[in-house]
């Protein structure tokens, strides 16, 4: 932005004004003005030219309300600067331009909702001290990966969560179709009619007869607003952390086609917490037949009470208690209500 045009205009009114009627007093204002015009225009653009102005942020992620440190970094050239403002980022107080050929500011700022967000820019607005002219430098942006809090879970709800991470080593097998038989099975799961008729060595295909851990199924479908699915998503989170902690759990988002196994390791961990940043309103959930027999089933919802849907006994999780029936737990802001098969049609 500059204003030079005005300045040096005035001052060239002056001088024609001093010279057409004799005033010889009007050549000092006229020639400050055109003086302070290209004086100031030349100042700023210099000192503009060569600086640069840089955004860094050290963290990629970082939870709901923490604080997130990150640097502006402003380095000029040879000219120094005639004045002007910094703001680190959009929203923060103007701080007065540095003094040195390269300076580092470390700002803190809190996050705010989960998701994917843009940190930045800064600018650097660099202007004379008579306003006359000035240029803003600009920074690019970092992104961030802003997770959802989690929240504590008190050892009596973790206690109610029947089957919380207390799963067998060994979990138990049936039958589930027939293949070719591997070397190093044992012979008792040949299926010796086939190996008769046929004369191919086959087998029978072992599969697991339902996982025992706890199985923490995402409802965001219809949400009552965007509020509660924040919630349901930190109560979520909160759950998926502790109840991998004491044992493992597994964990059905929406659009998910099979649950994610979440162990005691933590490994699948951030993967998941960065998953659960970026749930949005879609599909319900649907369950493979082997989850469907999972010991304990927690629905989480951000659903609104009168349209919550019956999936036989579970915990309903929700930022809306059910009225009627008693709160088992609290979690983010939710609260836990056990649905047995009556209370969960009547729910529905």
């Amino acid at each position: 932005m500059s204003r030079a045009r005005e300045p040096a205009l005035i001052g060239g009114l002056l001088c024609v004004t001093a010279a057409l009627f004799a005033v010889p007093a009007l050549y000092v204002p006229g020639l400050a003005c055109l003086l302070a015009a290209i004086l100031s225009r030349a100042w700023v653009g210099v000192s503009a030219h060569a600086a640069e102005v840089h955004l860094s942020c050290p963290a990629a992620s970082v939870q709901e309300g923490e604080r997130i440190e990150f640097a502006v970094t402003l380095r000029r050239g040879w000219a120094p600067f005639p004045g002007g403002t910094l703001l680190p980022w959009p929203g923060a107080e103007e701080l007065a331009l540095p003094r040195g050929r390269s300076s580092t500011i470390a700002a803190r700022a809190f996050v705010g909702r989960r998701g994917r967000q843009s940190v930045g820019p800064a600018r650097a607005r660099i202007a004379d001290p008579l306003g006359i002219c000035a240029r803003e430098l600009e920074s690019g942006t970092s992104e961030l990966l802003v997770l959802p809090r989690l929240h504590p879970l008190g050892a009596s709800a973790l206690a109610l969560l029947d089957g919380s991470g207390r799963a067998p080593r060994e979990r138990p097998q049936e039958v589930d179709s027939l293949r070719a038989h591997r070397p190093g099975s044992p012979a008792s799961r040949i299926h010796w009619p086939t190996v008769a008729r046929s004369g191919v060595l086959m087998e029978h295909a072992m599969t697991a007869a339902g996982d025992p851990r706890v199985l923490v199924e995402l409802d965001a479908e219809d949400p009552e607003s965007e509020d509660a699915l924040d919630r349901a998503v930190r109560a979520a989170a909160s759950l998926c952390h502790h109840l991998a902690r004491r044992g493992g759990c597994l964990v059905l988002l929406p659009e998910d086609r099979r649950a994610t196994v979440v162990s005691p390791d933590m490994r699948a961990w951030p993967k998941l917490h960065a998953r659960l940043a970026m749930v949005s309103p879609g599909p319900a959930v649907r369950r493979a037949p082997d989850e469907r027999r999972s010991t304990t089933i927690i629905r989480v919802t951000a659903r609104r009470e009168g349209s919550t849907r019956s999936s036989g006994p579970h915990f309903r999780v929700a930022a809306t208690a059910i009225e009627g029936l008693p709160v088992g737990f609290e979690v983010a802001g939710c609260a836990g209500q056990l649905l047995d098969r009556s209370r969960g049609a009547r729910a529905a």
